[in-house]
Formats: C-alpha cells, structure tokens, sequence
C-alpha cells in the first residue's frame, strides 16, 4: 500500500508550499502567503521614500522629529569637515612659512629663522595631527567619508612631511 492509502488526511507534494485548509494557495516566488492581503503587498504603507515611519497620532508620511524642538540636529559630515578645516589650515601655515623664510632671512638672521621654524613646524605638526584624529573619528560615523578622507590625506602629509623635515635637520645639526 502507498503512503497516500495509508494516511490520506497527509499533504500532498504538489511543487508547492502548504497552506492550511481554508487558505489561499501560494503563487510560485510567494511561498507565504497572508490571508485577506493581495500578493507582494505589505502589511503596511510605505511613507514618502527617505522618510521614517510617522508615529502612531501622526498624519501619514509625518515623521517626528528626532530632536526637541529648541534643538538643532548636527549636520551630516561636519566633523569631516571640520577635520578637512584644521588639517588644511596646518598645511597653509606651514606653506606660508616657507614662503616667507627668505625674506625673514634677510631682515633678521639665521639664529632667529631656526628658532621660529621650530615654533612653526610645532604648530603645524599640532594641527595636522588633529586634522588627521579628527578625520579618523570622522571616518568611523555614518556620514559622508569624502572631506574625513580629504582631511586624513593632507594631515598625515604634513605630520609626515614635518617629521622628516626635523630628522633632516638634526642630521645636519651633527654633522652627518
């Protein structure tokens, strides 16, 4: 005797899912199937596209604001952007300074000139390495990465760019 003699209340395998008696047959690709909603229909409305769920009190396709309404929400990518200003502004002073060297040199003297080129590459090398921490932080947010990678490129140029300028430096100190 086959299994379906045997037990005729079992299932049969037809290609398709099983469904309860009283229940729609599920179409090919909807193997779940819910009573009374159509086919690839969700149980609820989507709202406007980019836009949250409204809360329950709310019109449709209103979404709460996030923030108490004498706040003011952070704008998206604005530590990158902040970290790209530091990093940016490290390079410039140190840039300048370069430029004007020449000229300090001729007014001044050597001794004067070496002690605020330390000063300088001090300063720069402060804040190009807060350009670049800051562009790091920045880079692990969910928010855009164009200004934090921007910022993490010019800072670690001028934090390296400054350190073998003073191992240079120290080279000729010695005399090697």
């Amino acid at each position: 005797m086959s299994d379906q003699q045997q037990n005729p209340d079992a299932p049969q395998d037809s290609g398709r899912p099983y469904t309860q008696p009283g229940q729609p047959h599920a179409q090919p690709g909807q193997p779940y199937a819910q009573p009374g909603q159509p086919y690839g229909q969700p149980a609820q409305p989507y709202g406007q596209p980019g836009q949250p769920y409204g809360q329950p009190g709310q019109p449709y396709g209103v979404a709460t604001p996030p923030y108490a309404s004498g706040q003011t929400a952070p704008r998206p990518g604005s530590l990158g952007r902040t970290a790209l200003i530091v990093a940016v502004s490290a390079a410039a002073v140190g840039l300048f300074f370069q430029i004007i060297t020449p000229f300090i040199y001729m007014s001044v003297g050597y001794q004067f000139v070496d002690l605020l080129s330390n000063l300088v590459n001090l300063i720069v090398l402060a804040g190009a390495g807060a350009g670049l921490v800051l562009g790091l932080i920045a880079l692990r947010r969910p928010a855009p990465h164009l200004l934090a990678a921007i910022a993490i490129g010019v800072g670690g140029s001028a934090v390296v760019g400054t350190l073998v300028s003073w191992v240079s430096n120290l080279f000729y100190y010695f005399g090697f």
